[in-house]
């Protein structure tokens, strides 16, 4: 389902979350900027920087000083990255936008590829796992998680898509505005993702050449993360695939009652006697009873999901 609103490939709003980001930010601006007059872009840039103790915040303003085309937005606190993003998404004024890191792990380069492919689309990520992608320098561990989250993130959502975390995206606003996403940090860019396929919505990927940053270090809390990544993929699996969740969940329950009851029917017909397996017999009946309410849960849950759906 594409989004039914102009195409304005010509035009963009660049999303930048930032925290402790110095060393890292001028050069990004500089090349972004670089990107944009060369090719003839009506670009905006949004920084969100989330009181950075290093100065990110007022490196920023500083740049917004030279140019016109640059908004700092400062944040008390650090609150995270997707709500720095749903910050600068909502206060984006072109129809495009574009989300980059604020680390130079994404290349300016391919902004003109973003909008060239975003007019066919209505969703574009970059993905650093399609044949024609590079990672370079990026830890072992950081590659570990991310393929984990991509992994779980299909499993529960059922996405085709080989990158969901990568923050490297443009998109419509329009259809944006349309999503429900309640993530506030990393697995933000998880679940808009997953929303956003599972809707309809024209969802494409292309290859990128993905570099670690040069300086500072990541903010990824790496237990923290995974756990929240599981959780939102669950979350969502249970939104808008609840059949799939409670009705395995029922056959599972279900399965297990009818197993032991043809085991206590086997012990009455060989031996006659079963009185001291009640409790097994109570066992299985409850199995049995409680796996057809969570199928028969599922069902109705995913009618209303539809409904939901159908809704928004």
């Amino acid at each position: 389902m594409k989004d039914n609103k102009p195409d304005s490939a010509k035009s963009v709003s660049i999303v930048i979350p930032t925290y402790n980001e110095k060393n890292n930010l001028g050069g990004l601006i500089q090349n972004i900027e670089h990107v944009l007059s060369s090719n003839k872009i009506d670009g905006e840039l949004i920084i969100i920087d989330d009181n950075s103790p290093d100065g990110t915040g007022k490196l920023a303003d500083s740049f917004a000083r030279k140019y016109g085309n640059i908004t700092v937005l400062h944040r008390a606190r650090k609150e995270g990255v997707g709500s720095a993003r749903k910050l600068g998404f909502s206060k984006a004024k072109k129809e495009i936008i574009l989300s980059m890191e604020g680390d130079g792990t994404h290349n300016p380069d391919y902004i003109p590829v973003f909008l060239r492919e975003i007019e066919g689309a209505d969703l574009v990520i970059g993905s650093r796992y399609l044949p024609g992608s590079k990672i370079v320098n990026w830890p072992l561990k950081r590659r570990i998680v991310s393929k984990v989250a991509n992994f779980i993130a299909r499993f529960f959502s059922g996405a085709k898509l080989t990158d969901v975390t990568s923050g490297f995206r443009a998109f419509r606003k329009g259809m944006y505005e349309r999503l429900l996403i309640e993530s506030y940090g990393y697995p933000f860019n998880m679940e808009f993702a997953c929303e956003a396929a599972s809707r309809g919505f024209s969802v494409k990927e292309i290859p990128i050449r993905f570099a670690n940053r040069k300086s500072g270090k990541s903010k990824l809390n790496v237990l923290k993360e995974l756990y929240t990544f599981i959780y939102v993929a669950f979350k969502f699996s249970y939104t808008y695939k609840p059949i799939t969740v409670f009705g395995g969940i029922g056959l599972v329950f279900s399965l297990i009652g009818f197993v032991l009851g043809i085991y206590l029917a086997y012990l009455k017909i060989t031996t006659g006697f079963i009185a001291n397996r009640l409790p097994l017999l109570f066992l299985s009946a409850l199995l049995i009873i409680a796996g057809i309410q969570m199928v028969s849960l599922g069902l109705v849950a995913g009618i209303l999901t539809k409904l939901r759906k159908e809704k928004l």
